[in-house]
C-alpha cells in the first residue's frame, strides 16, 4: 500500500535515534500508517553517535512538534533512564524503543520489542510452548523479548551475552517473574534447543561473523534475527540455505507498528493494533 504523505508547518516529527542509522526501517514503514488513519505526523531518522545521545534528546525534548522519539540500538537502555515515566514493560526491563513527548516536554517511555517480537512469530509462535529457547543478546531488546518469552510458556530460556552481568539480569527478571528458575545464562545442549534468537546486532554491518556456528543450527530449529534489513543477515542465510523457519526483524517491526502509532498519537496502545501490518509496504 502506498500512500502519499502530506508534510505541512503542522506536522509532527517522530524522529528515530540510533548508531547506525543507515537500515532503519521505521519511517517507511510507520509513515504510511500515520498517514491512513489521519495522525499529521512523519518518522525521519536522525544518526545520533551515543557520546551525542544526551544533546540530541535535549534539543528533541524542548522542540514542541516533535511527538515523540523512536529509539533503537545502542540507546534503548540509556533512553529509558532519561524518560519522565515508563510503562510497565519499560521498567521491568530497563529499556525503551519508543518515547512519547507531552505538551511540557515530559518524555513517557515504552517498550514494544519483546511484545512486536512474538506477534511477529506469526504461525511459528506456537513453536515456543514447551521449547527449549537460545536467546543470544541481553541489551535493551534481548531483555525486551525474555520478558514477552516468559509469557508464552517456554520450557527453558538459555540467555548469553558477552557482558556476563547482562545476561544474569535478565535471566534473574524472568525467574523473579515467573516465579521458578526458567532462566540461565548457559548455552544450550543443541539437540535439544529448538529456538534461536539473536538479539545482538552481529549482522547489521556486512562482514559481521555469525552470533553463532552454522554447525549448531539443526534443521528442525525455528531462527529468528531482530536487524530489521533489506537483506538478509548471515545468521538467516545460513538457516534458510538448511530449510529453518526463520523470522527476521522486519516481521518483528512490522508488528509493534500499531501500537507504536497508537501510543505516539496519545492514543490507547491497542487502538491501531487491527491494521495488518503485513500489508503495509
Amino acid at each position: 500500500m502506498t500512500l502519499a504523505i502530506d508534510i505541512g508547518g503542522a506536522t509532527r516529527i517522530y524522529p528515530v535515534i540510533g548508531d547506525p542509522i543507515a537500515q532503519v526501517q521505521t519511517p517507511r514503514l510507520i509513515n504510511p500508517l500515520f498517514a491512513e488513519h489521519g495522525l499529521d505526523i512523519v518518522s525521519v531518522p536522525v544518526h545520533t553517535p551515543a557520546v551525542r545521545l544526551r544533546d540530541v534528546w535535549e534539543a528533541l525534548r524542548v522542540t514542541p512538534n516533535v511527538a515523540g522519539i523512536a529509539v533503537t540500538v545502542p540507546h534503548k537502555v540509556s533512553a529509558a533512564g532519561l524518560c519522565s515515566s515508563l510503562t510497565d514493560a519499560a521498567r521491568a526491563v530497563g529499556a525503551v524503543n519508543t518515547v512519547r513527548r507531552a505538551e511540557d516536554g515530559a518524555m513517557h517511555g515504552a517498550l514494544f520489542d519483546g511484545v512486536g517480537f512474538v506477534e511477529g512469530l506469526g504461525d511459528e509462535r506456537k513453536r515456543l510452548e514447551g521449547s527449549t529457547v537460545l536467546l543470544i543478546g541481553a541489551g535493551g531488546a534481548g531483555r525486551a523479548i525474555a520478558h514477552a518469552l516468559a509469557a508464552e510458556k517456554i520450557a527453558r530460556l538459555h540467555i548469553v551475552d558477552e557482558r556476563s552481568d547482562a545476561a544474569a539480569m535478565a535471566a534473574s527478571m524472568v525467574n523473579q517473574g515467573k516465579g521458578c528458575a526458567i532462566a540461565t545464562t548457559a548455552w544450550p545442549d543443541f539437540a535439544s534447543c529448538g529456538v534461536v534468537i539473536n538479539a545482538t546486532p552481529l549482522g547489521l554491518k556486512p562482514g559481521d561473523a555469525m552470533p553463532l556456528s552454522e554447525s549448531c543450527i539443526r534443521t528442525d530449529m525455528l531462527i529468528a534475527d531482530i536487524a530489521a534489513l533489506d537483506r538478509e543477515t548471515p545468521l538467516l542465510a545460513a538457516a534458510r540455505r538448511l530449510g529453518c523457519a526463520t523470522s527476521d526483524g522486519d516481521a518483528m517491526l512490522k508488528a509493534q507498528l500499531g501500537l507504536v502509532a497508537g501510543f505516539i498519537a496519545g492514543l490507547p496502545a491497542g487502538a491501531l493494533l487491527s491494521q495488518d501490518p503485513t500489508a503495509i509496504r
